[in-house]
């Protein structure tokens, strides 16, 4: 009865795991800060907002919210887009529907996990104890951490399941799709692949380069099968596999084909993409990071290939590990799932040390649970810590917030507003305005704009300085919250900009008007 009960036990403990957190960061909010609605990489997390502002507003085609001349923009981050539309139909707040998605993403995969695991082995128990760690393992991070290491298990949220969830919707369901993508004994059709090669492609573009890959491999395996034991009927050919998987590639790669194009002739979002590096990490992190699984599924990978349903899974963790270490900026994305192969693989390795007598399976799952829970229980307890401390890295002040509302109902949409970087993150994210700077890879030139940004609040300039950026940049607002130079307060009031907005905190001047 118990072992029947399990997964659904687990799910409750997950579910309230990645929801409790975020709802006692909400309760610890004050007369004075607000909570920003992200617990982990809020940088990102605000980025996604304001992909939602934008189709809040009505857009299918994504600017570049933190970049003060966006372009012409791209059919691209749809999913966030589409978000933004059915925040504005339901007349929800965007994070609410953030939030609400993500809950949705954990429980779809959850459920594609469940169905996985179940598929992949005979006995309750070993369907138990996969899906238990495919659900709330991560790395030895943890212990890294003595050394002073700070390891991908605690930030890499696309390659854990758990992360995934924790952090936002379209890792959860992006993964989701990945795993059915992979499922045993399904039977696609040829309309379900092409379906599910675009919704991966919309949602997590990379999966969809793995994916292909891993099926691929998959099937010339088989095919060479068919020779070595002289089918003269050629079964896999017969099976009409290759249907299903060049509809699959079909849908996903119209999605990579058209982003790799758009990407590489746009002036604007070309330069983007050349500062959007996330390189993988490096080698021994990458080793703590995966680890224990990462060693059992070393030794479970032999059992495993002997059975058809194991070699998918071990194609798969072989991929995704050679494919993070191709030399491009974007490597660190093939890291999207790839706990998912190993800690069902590390399962057979279990059974394999079990087998040969070197290490009993209840002594085993004892150490493997004990050694792959603790990263995520950091993860958890940092969060809550980080709202019982007010963190300013998650929360703002309100009177910024203030600031933000009147920017909402007093500006217009298409205004480029001059502010500091905590201020330029929360922009477009709040209000769907552009900002001169305010995010370390969606504003193109970075690194020139944040020192503009620093040379106008801070330094003394002079007056040509001050009237010739605000012309050639056609800046419409300028949002200050903290003390500037002498200048620059001079150059204002002399030119008799007074204050249009102003708290304790924020002083708002219209300057396009």
């Amino acid at each position: 009865m118990f072992e029947r009960r399990l997964p659904f036990f687990i799910c409750a403990i997950v579910i309230v795991m990645i929801i409790a957190p975020y709802l006692f960061a909400v309760q610890m909010n004050t007369v004075d800060t607000v909570f920003g609605g992200f617990l982990i990489n809020p940088i990102d997390g605000h980025s996604y907002l304001a992909k939602m502002q934008q189709g809040f507003r009505g857009d299918w085609r994504f600017v570049l919210p933190y970049t003060a001349e966006a372009g012409n923009g791209a059919y691209l981050f749809l999913f966030y887009l589409g978000l933004g539309h059915l925040g504005r139909i339901l007349g929800l707040p965007l994070l609410v529907v953030f939030h609400v998605f993500r809950l949705i993403g954990a429980i779809l995969l959850l459920g594609v996990l469940f169905v996985f695991t179940d598929r992949l082995f005979e006995e309750k128990r070993l369907k138990n104890l996969a899906f238990v760690i495919c659900v709330l393992g991560s790395g030895l991070g943890w212990l890294a951490i003595f050394a002073g290491m700070f390891t991908s298990d605690f930030w890499v949220a696309e390659a854990y399941p758990f992360l995934s969830m924790y952090t936002n919707p379209h890792f959860s369901i992006g993964l989701a799709l990945m795993i059915l993508a992979f499922m045993p004994d399904r039977i696609p059709s040829i309309f379900e692949e092409l379906t599910l090669g675009l919704t991966l492609g919309i949602i997590q573009p990379f999966a969809v380069a793995i994916v292909v890959i891993v099926k691929v491999v998959k099937y010339l395996l088989d095919l060479v099968e068919d020779v070595k034991k002289d089918r003269g009927d050629r079964k896999v050919l017969k099976t009409g596999a290759l249907f299903p998987l060049v509809a699959f590639a079909s849908g996903g790669g119209l999605i990579l084909v058209y982003q790799y194009w758009i990407i590489r002739t746009d002036p604007v979002l070309s330069l983007w993409n050349n500062q959007n590096i996330t390189v993988s990490p490096n080698l021994i992190d990458l080793v703590i990071s995966l680890s224990p699984v990462l060693i059992l599924a070393g030794v479970g990978v032999g059992a495993a290939w002997q059975k058809e349903k194991g070699k998918i899974l071990v194609i798969w963790a072989l991929t995704s590990l050679l494919l993070i270490f191709v030399p491009w900026n974007l490597q660190r994305r093939f890291l999207t799932g790839i706990y998912v192969p190993l800690a069902v693989l590390a399962v057979y390795g279990l059974i394999d040390l079990d087998r040969h007598k070197r290490l009993p399976l209840r002594s085993a799952v004892i150490i493997l649970i004990v050694l792959i829970i603790p990263t995520n229980i950091i993860i958890l307890v940092s969060g809550i810590q980080a709202a019982v401390l007010t963190d300013e890295k998650i929360y703002h002040e309100r009177e910024i917030y203030s600031g933000l509302d009147w920017i909402n109902e007093n500006t217009a949409p298409g205004d480029l507003i001059l502010a500091d970087e905590e201020v330029g993150l929360l922009v477009p994210s709040i209000t769907g305005r552009r900002v001169i700077y305010g995010h370390p890879f969606e504003t193109v030139n970075a690194e020139i704009e944040t020192q503009f940004l620093r040379e106008f609040m801070d330094n003394n300039q002079t007056d040509q300085f001050y009237e010739m950026n605000i012309a050639e940049r056609e800046i419409d607002v300028i949002f200050l919250t903290n003390e500037v130079s002498d200048n620059l307060e001079r150059w204002i009031a002399a030119n008799g900009f007074t204050v249009d907005y102003e708290n304790e905190l924020v002083r708002i001047f219209l300057i396009g008007e």
